[in-house]
């Protein structure tokens, strides 16, 4: 009996660490909190149905909050994507200095690989902000003049 006590102790600090409250969510596991709910009910004395309720109600709630969390990164992510296609736009007007690009195309590495680059390289986009920022400015000129 005194082993099963402490391998009960030790399930339950195991459950506890995998879902703490104070831990991010994404690291949180709904299973985890269930799970040592339904165990801290039952040796508590509570109603089977009831502990199991509870339980579910527990690893819902973690769920529901990793799903928000989810939604939430993902949202970022494509925003960032959507912020870096469109400076590649713009940067991919130019040639690239560092690796010869011609404009319109995409840099190409220039390390082992060698394969094409996801964001341009630094030179391409100073040169593209550059000459984007004096367009800019001559356009903006160009229409105070009568």
């Amino acid at each position: 009996m005194l082993q099963f006590a402490r391998d009960l102790e030790g399930l339950r600090e195991n459950l506890d660490h995998a879902s703490n409250e104070y831990m991010p969510i994404e690291h949180r596991d709904p299973a985890a909190r269930g799970f040592l709910v339904v165990i801290n009910e039952l040796t508590a004395g509570t109603e089977p149905t009831v502990a199991v309720a509870r339980a579910m109600a527990a690893y819902d709630r973690i769920r529901a909050e990793r799903k928000e969390y989810d939604r939430s990164v993902n949202a970022q992510k494509e925003q960032r994507d959507a912020e870096l296609a469109a400076e590649e736009e713009i940067t991919r007007k130019v040639a690239c200095p560092t690796c010869g690009a011609e404009a319109g195309l995409s840099c190409v590495g220039t390390g082992r690989s060698g394969g094409y680059r996801r964001k341009s390289h630094v030179d391409r986009v100073r040169l593209a902000r550059s000459l984007n920022d004096g367009h800019t400015h001559s356009n903006a000129e160009a229409a105070d003049l009568p």
